[in-house]
């Protein structure tokens, strides 16, 4: 089954554009409009993740074994990474609770607001993005996008099974329902859910699309095609009034579409090593940056303090009343040079951990479905799932 490389290396770009809208980094090009509106990439995670799950599964899943299968590969596709990270967070609570039965402080208190002990649980479950009660940003802030994304690979998986013949149905009305609710700002469902259904199914009808197109472009016209989308995008992302969710949401599926195709001037640039490399990196960029991010913070935060300089500033957020802490070092050039560090930090840690975790979990799940559980094959090397 053909393997989609630019894709891939969409997935590694966009991962790294999430490291540089949260670092918040004075200075630096995180402070550009396009990155700090970057957290509407999590839209093309959702879309991609449709369309290849979609192509993968969808007519497949015709038996209890198959459906126990998908949902085994689900499980281990995510939860190891996942579960790593959030013991992180949680070890450094506990570290953070010691500290202060010595006198130290840092910061606020350990195992307080968006780590309170309440929110390991859903954490844990992965259920923390789909109730309003639970905090979606607790500890490991950008996990909410797996946590909607894993129950959304579930949903998808019961209706192809349970719904054979009209499943396809089902999932262009789950989508339009989702950007509707979008449209109409429906309160009774978190929004990250809604767009995450909405992007989801919308990527998965892209690939209905995909799969009935019975020509691929010539390059000149395929360039063209990219470099407009690529524009459009930046465009919305950078000028267009919020909220970005819908237009975005569609334009990502438009992406999807053209660059599927691998035809265009752009494509051809994305194949070359580095970037499906750095595809193969998103998860393990998406799930450990913020903890990165953190420690690189601490670090730098106790080292002005001992030097007797402030390398925090707070700002005034985006929403009226609020603040937001600032790295800054007081030059352009060193918190650009800053940004740099933490983005090469980000990547060669997502190296180590899928390494040492990611893939395991992947192939896990591997030898799970085949009943040779405990048997690692070194000879057997993991399959990058969607």
């Amino acid at each position: 089954m053909k393997r989609f490389l630019v894709l891939d290396s969409f997935l590694g770009l966009c991962a790294l554009t999430l490291i540089v809208h949260h670092s918040h980094i004075e200075r630096s090009i995180s402070e550009l409009v396009f990155f700090r509106n970057a957290s509407q990439f999590a839209g093309f995670f959702f879309a991609l993740s449709g369309f290849l799950i979609y192509r993968h599964y969808v007519g497949s899943l015709r038996t209890p074994r198959l459906l126990h299968e998908f949902v085994i590969s689900r499980v281990c596709r995510v939860l190891p990474l996942h579960v790593a990270v959030l013991l992180f967070f949680i070890g450094f609570e506990c570290l953070k609770l010691l500290l202060e039965r010595r006198g130290l402080s840092l910061n606020a208190s350990a195992f307080s607001g968006d780590r309170a002990p309440g929110e390991i649980l859903p954490n844990l479950l992965l259920i923390h993005a789909w109730w309003p009660g639970f905090n979606a940003l607790s500890f490991n802030y950008p996990s909410w996008l797996i946590s909607v994304q894993f129950y959304l690979w579930i949903v998808f998986g019961v209706i192809a099974y349970a719904l054979p013949g009209t499943a396809r149905k089902v999932f262009a009305l789950l989508g339009l329902l989702a950007f509707v609710a979008l449209f109409e700002d429906f309160g009774a469902i978190p929004r990250n859910v809604l767009l995450g259904t909405a992007c989801f199914f919308a990527g998965a009808m892209t690939y209905r699309i995909y799969a009935r197109l019975r020509s691929t472009p010539g390059p000149i016209v395929a360039s063209v095609l990219e470099m407009a989308i690529l524009a459009s995008i930046g465009w919305v992302m950078t000028d267009a009034e919020p909220p970005l969710t819908i237009e975005l949401g569609l334009l990502f599926c438009v992406a999807i579409l053209i660059f599927a195709h691998e035809a265009g001037i752009v494509s051809r640039l994305l194949k070359l090593r580095m970037f499906p490399a750095l595809g193969r990196l998103w998860l393990s960029i998406y799930l450990t940056h913020a903890a990165v991010i953190f420690v690189l913070a601490t670090a730098l935060t106790v080292a002005g303090r001992s030097g007797g300089f402030a390398l925090l500033v707070d700002r005034p957020g985006d929403a009226p009343g609020t603040t937001l802490r600032y790295l800054s070092t007081g030059s352009a050039l060193n918190d650009n040079l800053l940004m740099l560090l933490v983005v090469v930090a980000v990547v060669v840690v997502s190296m180590l951990t899928h390494r040492y975790i990611e893939a395991p979990g992947i192939r896990l799940g591997e030898n799970w479905k085949h009943g040779t559980r405990f048997h690692r094959r070194k000879d057997d090397p993991p399959q990058q799932q969607a």
